[in-house]
């Protein structure tokens, strides 16, 4: 028991040195697979087998079991996807659309998926934007060679095109309607100039072609197919011609999901026990 506690304590150190952000300090990847960390891991999963074998079993002890075999299930299929997973960054073009049948993987050989992919259908949408108010200097403050105006804040417009400005009040038709844009810039009654700063997708997704099959694909929904899985990374913001994608092939994965839930089922079963140790 003691020896468990040792260990966990270790690991969290490493976890915590690798979510921290110290200036000049190791990357996370250098240590979460740093021969250490690792062996770490490897103590844990014998110790949880251990522990298990040394109980003589009995309904009782379910929940006990289940915590160590789910241990040991997202360990065994953690280290499975550290061995054999595969992780690349994808851009397909979407104007036009473009086929490929490999990943790009850095330093190394490009993976061949088993299947072509393709992308189509790029859509995106916006949070109404914000605009930047800039005042017209008077001339005795204006500087040569640059433009005769000072910012003056920025206000955000909402959904019918309206932005409330202080000191002046609404500016409305901003979005328009017949070319299904926000207007770039617009000059004001007193000279002053509205600037289009930006604006924040609120959703963006594509359609993969994947033998026949159309995938869709958006921010926190990839998409799987025979063992690959896709997620949308982001778009070329300027002319929206092509999409980038994380690919990752990860045997391991439905092994630490599968842990993780008999985990989750044996802390339940914990919950019921009596103080004697029965259910």
């Amino acid at each position: 028991m003691k020896l468990a506690v040792i260990i966990l304590s270790a690991l969290i150190l490493f976890l915590l040195a690798g979510v921290i952000p110290v200036p000049g300090g190791l990357h996370a990847d250098s240590i979460y697979y740093s021969p250490v960390f690792m062996l770490l891991l490897l103590l844990l999963s014998l110790l949880s087998i251990w522990c298990g074998l040394r109980r003589k079993f009995g309904l009782k002890q379910t929940g006990f079991y289940l915590v160590h075999f789910g241990i040991v299930l997202i360990l065994a299929g953690a280290f499975a996807g550290y061995l054999v997973s595969v992780k690349g960054v994808l851009q397909l073009s979407v104007k036009p659309s473009v086929a490929t049948d490999r990943l790009p993987i850095a330093g190394h050989v490009p993976v061949k998926f088993g299947f072509d992919v393709a992308a189509e259908n790029f859509q995106v949408k916006f949070y109404p934007p914000m605009y930047q108010l800039f005042r017209a200097l008077p001339p005795e403050k204006a500087v040569p060679g640059q433009m005769p105006y000072e910012k003056a804040g920025e206000f955000a417009a909402d959904e019918r095109g309206v932005c409330m400005i202080k000191g002046f009040g609404p500016v409305s038709n901003l979005w328009n309607e017949a070319r299904q844009e926000w207007t770039e810039r617009k000059m004001l009654p007193d000279g002053s100039v509205l600037h289009l700063a930006g604006q924040t997708p609120s959703f963006f997704g594509v359609t993969l072609l994947i033998e026949g099959q159309k995938l869709p694909v958006s921010i926190n929904h990839p998409a799987d197919y025979k063992g690959w899985r896709f997620y949308l990374m982001s778009y070329d913001q300027q002319n929206q011609s092509y999409v980038q994608l994380s690919a990752r092939r990860d045997p391991g994965r439905n092994a630490v999901i599968a842990g993780i839930w008999v985990v989750i089922a044996g802390a339940f079963i914990f919950c019921f026990r009596k103080e004697g140790g029965s259910l």
